[in-house]
């Protein structure tokens, strides 16, 4: 019997602690901002030769794409 209740409450503290990471998953993709390019990533670009018109601008439609929520 007092296996039985332990082991209920373990069970119920795993859940409870799962759908509080869930949560807080959550809200992190809810509170996520697209930002432009930094320096360092600009200096990248650059030292690849990819500094083009073309090319920055399949880099910001793929920013511009990325997942800005948890789609249910």
């Amino acid at each position: 019997m007092v296996e039985a209740i332990i082991g209920t409450m373990i069970m119920v503290i795993t859940v409870s602690s799962f759908l509080f990471s869930i949560e807080a998953i959550e809200k992190s993709f809810r509170k996520a901002v697209k930002y432009p390019l930094t320096n360092s990533e600009m200096e990248i670009i650059n030292g690849a030769g990819l500094n083009n018109a073309e090319n920055l601008s399949l880099i910001k439609n793929d920013i511009d794409n990325l997942p800005q929520k948890i789609e249910q």
